[in-house]
């Protein structure tokens, strides 16, 4: 198999971060396990370092004021040096059992950029809020107008990247709309996209979920933003 890097960016959880490390601590195949601490105020970062004392594939870096999702993962994309670079969250609504079957496809070279659609449901899917599975219906499908793919899941968490195209993009957003820009500039660069099933166990707001409405509203200026700027500027600008 290739080499795997999995980066995380991780704000305020304590309570999930060192249960998801430790899962991905059992998957032999994994390279490196690259965390950023995105500014976080609880004891995140206390529970990282004892992470680490326990496997050194854990690597570890901070940022110290939360800066968005999309500084997080770019500082963690940075300092990966896998074949595929996989993302996982750091809470538990992606089981990290699953990263294989987004990582096998992209290992046996049938596709650049895979994406595990909770839309397309393989073992479990926590009943959730239907204005936020409406909200991401109706991204996903202004993204596709604009990017001309048919992608059922635009807003997920786990994607997986071959690591040389990943690393090569410049990323520029900072908060959640980096998953509209990776789907712009991946597209611009003639990737060729999969889309798996991908369970989901989504949690409620009172359970540390962070995004928000405003969140929407965000994800639909910046497809149209990315897009604009993706006809006049190289792939990877």
């Amino acid at each position: 198999m290739k080499t795997v890097s999995v980066i995380m960016s991780a704000y305020d959880e304590e309570n999930t971060v060192g249960i998801v490390l430790d899962k991905l601590r059992n998957l032999d195949y994994l390279h490196e396990i690259v965390v950023v601490d995105n500014g976080s105020t609880d004891s995140t970062y206390d529970v990282l370092l004892d992470s680490k004392k326990k496997d050194d594939r854990i690597k570890i870096y901070r940022i110290e004021k939360n800066k968005g999702l999309g500084c997080g993962l770019k500082l963690a994309i940075e300092n990966t040096s896998g074949e595929i670079v996989v993302r996982q969250d750091a809470d538990l609504e992606y089981d990290p059992n699953e990263l294989i079957n987004l990582i096998e496809i992209i290992d046996k070279n049938l596709a650049d950029v895979v994406y595990g659609s909770r839309m397309l449901v393989r073992k479990a899917h926590r009943v959730h809020y239907y204005y936020s599975n409406l909200a991401n219906k109706i991204i996903t499908m202004f993204s596709n107008i604009v990017t001309n793919l048919f992608l059922s899941d635009v807003e997920t968490a786990a994607k997986a990247f071959k690591g040389d195209i990943v690393r090569n993009i410049i990323w520029r957003s900072k908060g959640f709309e980096i998953e509209n820009e990776m789907t712009i500039k991946l597209k611009k660069m003639g990737c060729t996209f999969y889309e798996i099933p991908y369970s989901y166990y989504g949690r409620p707001f009172n359970e540390g979920k962070k995004i928000r409405p405003s969140d929407g509203f965000k994800a639909m200026y910046y497809i149209l933003y990315y897009w604009i700027i993706s006809l006049f500027m190289k792939s990877n600008a």
